[in-house]
């Protein structure tokens, strides 16, 4: 198995501290990369339809480290993203990105 260290080295783009914004985050491939790179050291970005399995994905995600925004969105619908868009120009408190 790719160490975490690997990863890092021949993607820089995962290095710790860096920014992942992960669609379809609330559950599977989403959520298990969100909780990859968090354990990784990134800040995560956690975009999904809104809802309890957001709030449940943003809490698991925090336990592992890090900073985490979660943002309810869909991103199949470009007239429901316009909030991400106003989102992203002001992360909350707790996210850095």
């Amino acid at each position: 198995m790719t160490t975490d260290a690997e990863f890092q080295s021949a993607l820089p783009a995962l290095a710790s501290g860096n920014v992942a914004v992960i669609t379809g985050a609330a559950s599977g491939i989403g959520l298990a990369a969100a909780k990859r790179f968090a354990a990784m050291g990134m800040k995560i970005v956690l975009a999904d339809i809104g809802g309890a399995r957001l709030d449940e994905a943003s809490r698991a995600v925090a336990a592992i480290g890090g900073d985490v925004l979660a943002v309810a969105t869909d991103v199949s619908a470009p007239t429901k993203s316009i909030g991400w868009r106003k989102r992203r120009k002001a992360p909350s408190a707790t996210c850095r990105c």
